[in-house]
């Protein structure tokens, strides 16, 4: 049996862009076979590719939608589960429909949500046909060459949908399950890593990889109860076991876990759920088999975690403090990177401080919501690039499905202090354009009287935090630089041949023994020395 694959058909391009881009089908489990943008193409592509489920328009150019689903059937090659939408919300149309055999009928416009919910109906009517037509099977040698792999695909069918004991007997003697009808445990194992590798693998080297794990993993359940081993995702597996009540299970997990690791040299994580009786509850067990797995999150690679471990836990609603929050994008804002990552580690110390972990998903959407939350303030001052890397860290922050809480925290982190050091430089080139601004304008006044009152309100700044941000920029205090800036005017005064006393005057001093005193201060000799040395030098040049 193949996966779940659908084609979509409309003439407006825009319409099938929304479908393809804004649902995310392979988390569904639907593969995209094929599009077409009018009737003659669309039915071609439905006869090529025979795709599980068909999304069609009804009007469109060449050939209606309903026109090619007619055609289709005249031939007896409509297999389809067809859901057909127009903005046409004609009587006679759904009536038609109806009469092809249409699966549902959607009126324009419509919401994503309402694509999805039809689209999952028509997959989980599949599926349960798809189990049913097990019944049918002959024992036809080319079926018989197959079991292995229906067996696997009967057993990944078995842990979504419930099934009845009395239409199971015959299809387990037909499959040749060597496993009673009663009393199951499942477990949700995954090889830790294994899609996440450094250096990835080539493909050759994960399928030999995930053949070894499953087989050791056949050959230790073989020795102590009757099961079955299946793959459920690409680094996952599914054991079903049938254990007698005195057999341990926990036991056999971790006896699965050590072989893996002393003969495949891989570290494997294992879930157990409950032991249930009935076959229409395997579903349940295996739902509790992968919550279990779950909480690797907290336990890291390598753990073996049983249902009956977490249930018994009170449910714990995790949180840290709003006012380390706000204390945490205050530093941020500053730029303050010590103050950034202290705060963080409070905050994850905080969040994972409780005796019994919380669900992990829950911690993931906390984390989550921290991160957003830095985001939002490095956003603002972040330059189109920067803000390009954001959205890309915070969308994959979103989907990604971490493994550990300290895979987690490593990206929120990162985000934290990257964001941390833009704003720190983006914060010392506005200090350094508001300082350049005031030596602007201390040099343009050097005949008044300038306070730093007067140059802090230029640019905006209180008095106090002005002088801070001057001392730290130009390393003097603002008194200090203007009696520098001062004197170096006053040199270029006297070589141009400007009397001491109109100097005096023209930068804003009124006692001229006063300004001599500062530029002998300043120079080390006194204004009358300065131009004498540097006339005569010029004249001796």
């Amino acid at each position: 049996m193949n996966g779940i694959t659908m084609c979509v058909i409309d003439d407006v391009k825009t319409v099938i862009d929304g479908i393809l881009k804004k649902i995310p089908w392979s988390e569904h489990g639907i593969e995209i076979a094929g599009t077409a943008a009018n009737g003659k193409d669309g039915l071609q592509l439905i006869k090529d590719k025979r795709p599980d489920i068909v999304l069609t328009d009804i009007r469109m150019p060449m050939r209606s939608g309903i026109d090619m689903v007619r055609e289709l059937k005249e031939g007896g090659e409509q297999g389809a589960k067809v859901i057909f939408f127009s903005g046409y919300s004609d009587f006679a149309y759904a009536q038609e429909s109806v009469r092809l055999g249409a699966f549902d009928y959607l009126v324009k416009p419509f919401t994503t949500q309402q694509i999805v919910d039809v689209v999952l109906r028509a997959k989980a009517l599949i599926e349960a046909q798809r189990l049913e037509q097990l019944d049918r099977m002959a024992l036809e040698r080319k079926v018989r060459e197959s079991l292995p792999y229906l067996r696997q695909e009967y057993f990944r069918l078995l842990i979504r949908h419930d099934e009845l004991p009395e239409r199971a007997y015959d299809k387990w003697e037909f499959l040749g399950i060597d496993m009673e009808l009663r009393g199951f445990v499942a477990m949700s194992v995954q090889i830790d890593g294994l899609m996440n590798e450094r250096s990835p693998l080539s493909v050759r080297e994960v399928e030999l990889t995930r053949f070894a794990v499953q087989n050791i993993m056949e050959e230790t359940i073989k020795k102590l109860a009757k099961g079955i081993v299946f793959r459920e995702h690409s680094s996952q597996f599914v054991i079903l076991l049938n254990p007698d009540k005195g057999v341990d299970v926990p036991a056999l997990a971790e006896a699965c876990r050590h072989n893996v690791k002393q003969y495949a040299k891989r570290d494997i994580s294992i879930g157990v759920g409950g032991r249930v009786e009935g076959i229409g509850e395997i579903a349940l067990s295996y739902d509790q088999a992968k919550t279990a797995l779950s909480y690797q999150f907290y336990s890291g690679s390598g753990c073996i975690i049983s249902y009956s471990d977490i249930e018994r836990q009170d449910p714990i609603t995790p949180h840290y403090s709003a006012d380390k929050e706000m204390e945490l994008l205050y530093c941020l804002r500053s730029g303050n990177r010590e103050g950034t990552e202290r705060l963080l580690a409070s905050i994850f110390e905080e969040c994972l401080r409780y005796p019994a972990p919380p669900d992990p998903e829950v911690m993931t959407n906390l984390f989550y919501g921290l991160a957003f939350s830095m985001y939002r303030v490095i956003a603002e001052k972040a330059d189109p690039n920067q803000r390009m890397w954001l959205d890309e860290r915070l969308s994959a922050m979103k989907k990604g499905r971490y493994l550990s809480t300290a895979e987690l925290m490593r990206d929120v982190k990162d985000l934290g202090l990257t964001g941390c050091e833009w704003l720190q430089k983006r914060q010392k080139n506005d200090v350094g354009q508001l300082i350049h601004q005031a030596l602007n304008y201390v040099r343009s006044r050097l005949s008044n009287d300038l306070t730093v009152q007067e140059c802090a309100n230029v640019v905006h700044l209180s008095p106090s935090y002005f002088s801070i941000l001057f001392k730290k920029e130009t390393g003097m205090t603002f008194m200090q630089y203007v009696t520098s800036a001062r004197m170096e005017k006053a040199k270029e005064l006297l070589l141009e041949g400007m009397q001491v006393q109109d100097i005096t005057f023209e930068l804003g001093y009124r006692d001229r023994p006063y300004f001599s005193e500062l530029f002998k201060k300043h120079t080390g000799v006194t204004p009358t020395e300065f131009r004498t040395k540097y006339e005569g030098a010029g004249h001796d040049g």
